[in-house]
Parts: C-alpha cells; structure tokens; sequence
C-alpha cells in the first residue's frame, strides 16, 4: 500500500495481501503411498512463470521435500510436506520461479 503515514500504508498492504489469498488443495496422490492424509498435492501439477516451469510430483508419506532451497522453502510455507519438484529455466529468477509456483499451486484447486 501507498501512504505518507507508515501505519496506514502498512494496513492498507495488509488489506491487499489478504485480498490476494489463493487456496491450496492438499491430499495424497502419490502412487506409492495412497493414504487419506492431507501432506502431498493431490495430483501432479505444471506452472509456468517466465522462462521458468515448475511440475510438481505427489510424494509418499515420509519422503520429504525433493526441491531446491527457495522452492522447497515455499512450499513449507504452503503446507505441501512431501513431493517431487522438476524445474527447467532460470530458477535463479526468484520472481519467475514464484510465479511459476504460484500457478502450480492455484491448479492444485482449480482442478480438482
């Protein structure tokens, strides 16, 4: 958000962040695994986001998150604690590989 006063500008961000939530459909597709907890995404899913594309893999319970630094650090904050991850571009681009994330994460819901 914009302001002259911090506290307003701090809120107004808030506000915007809060606006921009998108939900993440949780579940356990993995092949190997086929539980009914909530740790994996349900299915795999691609995301695209500049040169970079992000698929994304069900893992079994117990496998942990197979990705690099900065994707496997969204995806904790996401809630996905197992899964595969292959990535193909400039993954150093953290703008292009959030957005490319992001759209992975949105078809999580929107597909299933």
């Amino acid at each position: 958000g914009k302001s002259k006063q911090m506290r307003i500008a701090i809120e107004k961000a808030n506000n915007a962040a809060f606006l921009n939530v998108s939900p993440i459909k949780l579940g356990c597709g993995s092949w190997e695994c086929r539980c009914d907890e909530k740790h994996s995404v349900p299915f795999t899913v691609k995301g695209k986001g500049g040169s970079v594309t992000i698929e994304i893999l069900p893992g079994p319970r117990g496998l942990g998150l197979v990705a690099g630094g900065k994707i496997r650090n969204l995806l904790k904050l996401a809630g996905v604690k197992d899964a595969w991850t292959h990535t193909k571009g400039s993954t150093a681009t953290m703008n292009s590989t959030s957005k490319a994330l992001l759209e992975c994460l949105r078809q999580t819901f929107s597909q299933g």
